[in-house]
């Protein structure tokens, strides 16, 4: 994509770049998350399953965190993951800011 004069716009995905990460949480946390979302695998999907992951998008600059989402459904945490990384290379960075609703580190 091109600006008026010609020149190349820079995209979100040159600034910013996402990845998978543990949900925060102590150990008994996780293995509550962990428990949770294994019975619910057994009740055929009638509950709700617990994220165990998130999907982290840092500055590639200097690593600082600029926007953390549950990655959604433990079976296919990279359904979220992947739609972020669209949007990181279709959208300025100022656009991805916005449509995420995150701001910018300080």
């Amino acid at each position: 994509m091109t600006g008026a004069e010609g020149v190349q716009e820079q995209r979100a995905a040159d600034v910013y770049e996402a990845a998978l990460q543990p949900r925060r949480g102590g150990r008994v946390l996780r293995s509550a998350r962990l428990l949770a979302a294994f019975a619910a695998e057994l009740a055929w999907g009638l509950l709700p399953q617990p994220s165990l992951s998130d999907v982290v998008v840092t500055r590639r600059e200097d690593g600082r965190e600029v926007l953390r989402v549950a990655a959604g459904d433990p079976n296919v945490p990279g359904e979220m993951l992947a739609l972020v990384h669209q949007h990181l290379a279709d959208l300025t960075p100022a656009a991805f800011l916005a449509e995420w609703g995150a701001e910018e580190p300080v």
